[in-house]
């Protein structure tokens, strides 16, 4: 592989050439899609830095007052308020610059939400949990995020990347201003793995 420069379409060929299909005539679209599953999958994962994905690693301040109600916000989907697609919330702060008050904010399980009414299981007069459900973030107490402004870190889903044959020109991303070297060759590693674990069980014997 290119020592100075890796893009997509790299990535996607020397798993090609890993499981010995160079010209991709029987896994190009199972390896074009296993560099998007190993990134999804990888940067989520533990043991990932910021410097490792730097290039879907996102912040951004929501004002909760265009929130209707405030301590609703929406993340995925059509009218989401986030500029990308969130695979993963990393933290949520209050914007330091401009709120008068500071609050440490806590995500909650489905399990611990139903334990919010428990006296012994409230938030501390500086906590706000929050709970993810289907596209939606909530908070609570939901008067804690009025008019506030929130801090959202978070790694967005990749790019729709363009695969470009060998030989053709055109323009790409590269790979290593996203992602770190190390990070690449892992996703690039996962495309292997798991394409050999395809081949493998194709040639399984069937016993009836």
């Amino acid at each position: 592989m290119p020592s100075k420069s890796i893009t997509y379409s790299n990535a996607v060929r020397e798993i090609l050439k890993r499981v010995n299909d160079a010209d991709g005539d029987i896994y190009l679209a199972r390896a074009k899609e296993l560099v998007y599953e190993g990134i999804s999958s990888l940067a989520v994962s533990e043991g990932v830095s910021r410097d490792d994905i730097r290039g879907i690693l996102h912040s951004e301040v929501i004002d909760t007052s265009n929130n209707t109600p405030m301590h609703k916000l929406k993340l995925k989907g059509t009218n989401r308020q986030l500029f990308y697609n969130p695979a993963k919330i990393i933290s949520i702060t209050d914007d330091h610059s401009l709120n008068d008050v500071e609050h440490k904010y806590i995500e909650l399980s489905s399990s611990e939400m139903n334990r919010i009414n428990d006296p012994d299981y409230k938030p501390f007069d500086d906590e706000v949990f929050y709970h993810h459900r289907g596209d939606f973030i909530y908070f609570y107490p939901t008067d804690r995020v009025d008019n506030q402004k929130l801090v959202i870190t978070y790694i967005g889903e990749p790019d729709d990347y363009v695969y470009i044959p060998e030989g053709q020109g055109g323009t790409e991303s590269d790979f290593d201003m996203i992602y770190s070297f190390s990070f690449i060759y892992k996703v690039i590693d996962y495309g292997v793995g798991r394409i050999r674990e395809q081949i493998s069980w194709s040639y399984k014997p069937m016993f009836c």
